[in-house]
């Protein structure tokens, strides 16, 4: 597995951009739910919350294609793998500024 991501490709980058902050995501609103059902009064007095939530998830969870891309241009010298990254991270600034105006 880790021979596949010490190699210099737009894939593992696109793979590695879009997977974790999908994983962190998926994380985060997780948590977000679990209190929500250990608390469900907190939704019946702000009922926009999630709505106003989700963008913001959504750029905690680009915190760490900061560190990936840093890591695989800098240490690793794989720029086909940091551009993969740095496309994707610029995918999900698309779906956060439609999360935040369209929602």
């Amino acid at each position: 597995m880790m021979d596949k991501l010490r190699r210099d490709s737009y894939g593992v980058g696109i793979a590695l951009g879009i997977l974790v902050p999908a994983l962190l995501f998926g994380v985060i609103y997780g948590i977000y739910a679990l209190a929500v059902h250990a608390n469900p009064q907190m939704l019946v007095n702000n009922p926009g919350l999630t709505k106003n939530l989700i963008p913001k998830f959504i750029l905690i969870a680009l915190i760490p294609n900061l560190f990936i891309l840093r890591y695989y241009l800098l240490k690793l010298k794989f720029d086909k793998t940091g551009r993969g990254i740095l496309g994707a991270s610029f995918g999900w600034a698309i779906v956060f500024l439609a999360a935040q105006f369209l929602l």
